[in-house]
């Protein structure tokens, strides 16, 4: 009997719903028991969940990583600079998709995918999610160039719904769904993840690239100057102090474009440098990255978004 391909079993296992059209402004519990999920566990109310924190390299105890002044999710939302000092970029409709994972501890084993809009006043009038006209979630993955696999349909049991309005930065909207366990999701690596949307006429896409590395699953984080940071999708504790998260160890990439075709832009890591990022520390093995070629569905452009 053959077994299914991986990729139709984390399909059939895919919850994903967009809750366009809403009015609530209420927050869904995951379980619904009344236990608080992962994706509403926001330590310094920033409106960036703390796992999400985790995949941006952001400080899931400062609302202002960098202290320019300038709030985690407007950098991260506008895929700006949220941990280097920098001037605020122009406030437009915006979206932004991560996938994150499990955290140490924790009895939800599942992945989950957080969207973020951003909407800004139209005509000096915001309609809040109204703006949103319409919306799709697919996957792609090299082993099939050019299949998008389609996220949209499935049923989505436990969504998150986030909303706040700002005075000068808009109204935020979070829509975050448990998707499948770590391990579902490594079985089927590497593979990109895109949300695609319409605000208000204006078209926006984000993608998340995920990729199988010793660690398990991780995702390549725009860092700073065209360089990025291979991260992994669940917090690693500190081994000083096993109930934090606060520790990790990154390694920022230069990538070199190599070739294109059918599955996407070929790049390979030209350099890989051990560089401050808040409290983080850099892998000893970090140069042994030099060499590594990874396979980006429509090339790195759109990994952040807008």
């Amino acid at each position: 009997m053959q077994r299914p391909s991986p990729l139709l079993l984390l399909a059939a296992g895919f919850a994903t719903a967009f809750v366009a059209g809403s009015a609530s402004k209420q927050v869904v519990e995951a379980s619904g028991s009344g236990v608080v999920s992962v994706a509403e566990i926001d330590a310094d109310g920033d409106f960036l969940p703390d796992v999400v924190e985790w995949v941006t390299l952001t400080d899931s105890g400062s609302p202002d990583t960098d202290g320019d002044q300038i709030s985690d999710f407007v950098e991260v939302i506008a895929s700006g600079s949220p941990r280097r000092e920098s001037l605020p970029l122009p406030a437009d409709q915006q979206l932004r998709l991560f996938v994150t994972g499990p955290t140490p501890g924790s009895s939800d084993p599942f992945t989950w995918m957080h969207v973020f809009h951003r909407i800004m006043p139209v005509g000096g009038v915001n309609p809040g999610v109204g703006a949103i006209q319409s919306f799709n979630l697919w996957l792609e993955n090299p082993a099939l160039p050019g299949v998008q696999i389609p996220l949209n349909d499935f049923a989505a049991a436990g969504t998150v719904y986030r909303e706040r309005i700002t005075i000068d930065e808009g109204i935020w909207i979070q829509v975050s769904v448990p998707l499948v366990s770590l391990s579902i999701l490594e079985a089927i690596l590497p593979c990109t993840i895109w949300a695609e949307t319409t605000v208000a006429g204006q078209q926006l896409q984000s993608g998340q690239q995920l990729i199988p590395v010793p660690a398990g699953a991780a995702t390549l984080v725009p860092f700073f100057d065209g360089r990025y940071v291979i991260q992994t999708l669940n917090p690693v504790p500190s081994l000083s102090a096993p109930q934090s998260i606060q520790a990790n160890k990154v390694c920022i990439l230069t990538l070199d474009e190599d070739t294109s075709g059918p599955a996407g832009t070929t790049y390979v890591v030209t350099a890989a440098d051990c560089e401050d990022a808040n409290d983080l520390e850099c892998d000893s093995s970090c140069s042994q990255s030099v060499g590594w070629t990874i396979t980006i569905p429509g090339g790195t452009e759109l990994l952040g978004g807008n």
